[in-house]
């Protein structure tokens, strides 16, 4: 795990160097402040020459300062470090997730997302403060004191060592054995507690509407007592083991101070160092006092490492061709025996074949669950075909670059997302280098006149200022801003009243222009305005034709069409 992280660090190796030297000399500027103070009251006690302390009292002061100074910007460069790489690895772990296929963000709740891209990455982020920068800083520091108590006797600089050894491999050797007993740590508990709310506010209205609200508050309730019980027991642990770490650092002063007075009895060391080798030797321990807590809560690195990790190795399913085609400026789409299934056990397709020409318009029609929007899933790639191809023009898809294949799809679906922000934000994301001209231009078209004196409105969290009709009427805006030559809609009508429904399909051919046109519905409306209409069934594609010939067929087509005009 550490490995992997010190990868984001080696990308600014100046600056982790940078940031080692200045936490190492914040703690060299730390024993030389306790030692030359040692040093400073001892030789005061002797009564010399006011002279003789002029260059204790001026090492005194320059330590003093200078550990102000370097912790100083020992905290500025190494937190600047630490953002850095925060936002690689938010940037890295975004970028994979937008390359995987939807059927591996299928698999996982939002807000185990939300918490990915945020929480565990700000939990990552005191690896390197906590673990990595002050476990190199407590070697260094240990050799540098042990090689200075060597010249004073080698048993001091051995007695030393292992006192700071038990205090800097020991303890946290402890911390992690004590940690290890829990089953759930605190990256999983907060995760599943930011999941459960994220759906949970996604679906309030619905949970006031069946009287759920108590229910999902006992829940919460439940979730953070459980949370709370492993900070309470964290905190118990943390204390015993900042407790051990002073007992360890006073015992290695102690034993310090013990070898040292028969050495200065027999004269080997001057009487007048043993205060500054004392208070050194204790102050050295700075260096290791903190790796106790850090080590304790590694399961919780582990865990949020992992669970970044697991992304950004995860196998990208839809993967670009390292020399892709451009678009052919001829569209036509074909479907050649095409298979697919969401899962082994349930096929959703079986031997699609159809053609779509350019500037065209086809209907895929058929019942819920006929896999209609499949069929769009695969245009965009974001699945690819079990069996079959599908091709633009003479090419199969998989030749092209994905994104530059969805450059010249728009598609109007009947969920189309709203985002939390601003009318101008949204539009601005089909063309963001679109003017305010622009987008009242595409508003007037799209039949949202009366918003185009207000870009700044705020939408709402999913676009609840917006009614249902004019959220398909901002998709359809979006669609006009993005200028694709291939239009799908995907239910554009589903679940509005009639008058509405007339008005977004009104709109569609309004503003359709030469463009090629799929529309995927199971309302069978304005059929006579279609090239083509593809009748699917089960995964299977049961007719097609144009509407009057469908008709005159008196087939499935014609049963749906006189099933849904005894319901209008």
């Amino acid at each position: 795990m550490i490995r992997k992280l010190l990868r984001f660090a080696m990308q600014h190796k100046l600056q982790f160097a940078g940031a080692l030297l200045l936490a190492t000399a914040t703690i060299l500027t730390g024993i030389g402040l306790m030692s030359t103070s040692g040093y400073l009251i001892s030789r005061a006690a002797q009564r010399p020459m006011l002279v003789d302390l002029f260059m204790v009292t001026a090492a005194v002061r320059f330590f003093g300062i200078s550990r102000a100074v370097v912790r100083y910007f020992e905290r500025v460069v190494s937190h600047d470090l630490t953002f850095k790489i925060l936002s690689a690895m938010r940037s890295l772990l975004y970028r994979k997730i937008d390359a995987l296929s939807l059927a591996w963000i299928m698999g996982r709740k939002s807000g185990d997302l939300l918490a990915r891209l945020v929480s565990d990455i700000e939990t990552l982020q005191h690896v390197y403060l906590r673990i990595i920068s002050p476990a190199i800083t407590a070697f260094v520091i240990s050799v540098i004191t042990y090689i200075a108590l060597w010249f004073f006797d080698p048993r001091l600089a051995l007695s030393t060592l292992g006192f700071l050894a038990l205090s800097g491999i020991v303890i946290p050797l402890l911390a992690i054995r004590l940690s290890k007993s829990e089953e759930r740590n605190d990256v999983i508990l907060k995760s599943g507690m930011k999941a459960f709310l994220v759906d949970r506010l996604q679906g309030l209205q619905e949970l006031i509407w069946l009287g759920q609200k108590q229910k999902t508050a006992e829940e919460v309730s439940a979730m953070q007592q459980e949370i709370n019980a492993l900070h309470h027991k964290n905190a118990g642990i943390s204390g015993l083991l900042e407790g051990l770490h002073s007992l360890s650092a006073h015992l290695g002063m102690f034993a310090l101070l013990a070898l040292s007075i028969p050495l200065v009895l027999a004269g080997n060391i001057p009487g007048v160092m043993l205060a500054m080798l004392t208070l050194g030797v204790l102050s050295s321990f700075e260096a290791v006092q903190s790796l106790g807590n850090a080590f304790q809560h590694l399961k919780t690195y582990r865990e949020a490492a992992s669970r970044m990790v697991s992304v950004t190795e995860s196998k990208q399913a839809i993967v670009a061709p390292q020399t892709s085609r451009e678009i052919p400026a001829q569209i036509d789409i074909i479907f050649n025996n095409v298979s697919f299934s969401y899962e082994a056990e349930f096929i959703t397709l079986r031997d699609i074949s159809f053609e779509i020409r350019q500037h065209s318009r086809t209907a895929i029609v058929g019942p819920t669950g006929s896999g209609k929007s499949t069929l769009v899933n695969l245009m965009l790639r974001f699945w690819d075909p079990q069996a079959g191809s599908i091709m633009l023009k003479d090419t199969d898809i998989r030749k092209f670059d994905p994104e530059e294949l969805r450059s010249s799809i728009a598609v109007v679906s009947q969920d189309a997302f709203v985002f939390n922000r601003s009318l101008r934000d949204n539009l601005l994301m089909a063309n963001p280098s679109a003017t305010d001209q622009q987008l009242k231009e595409a508003l007037e078209k799209a039949g949202l006149t009366p918003f185009t004196g207000n870009l700044e409105l705020m939408l709402g969290n999913l676009g609840t200022r917006l009614s249902g009709g004019e959220r398909r009427l901002l998709a359809l805006t979006r669609a006009l801003l993005k200028d694709s030559p291939i239009w799908i809609f995907d239910e554009p009508t589903s679940n509005l009243d009639a008058n509405t429904e007339r008005k977004i399909l009104d709109t569609i051919w309004s503003t359709a222009g030469g463009r090629t046109i799929i529309m995927i519905t199971h309302r069978l409306l304005d059929m006579e305005k279609m090239d083509q209409i593809i009748v699917m069934h089960r995964g299977r594609i049961v007719e097609k034709g144009s509407h009057e010939q469908l008709i005159a067929r008196q087939a499935f087509y014609a049963k749906m069409l006189d099933y849904q005009s005894g319901f209008r």
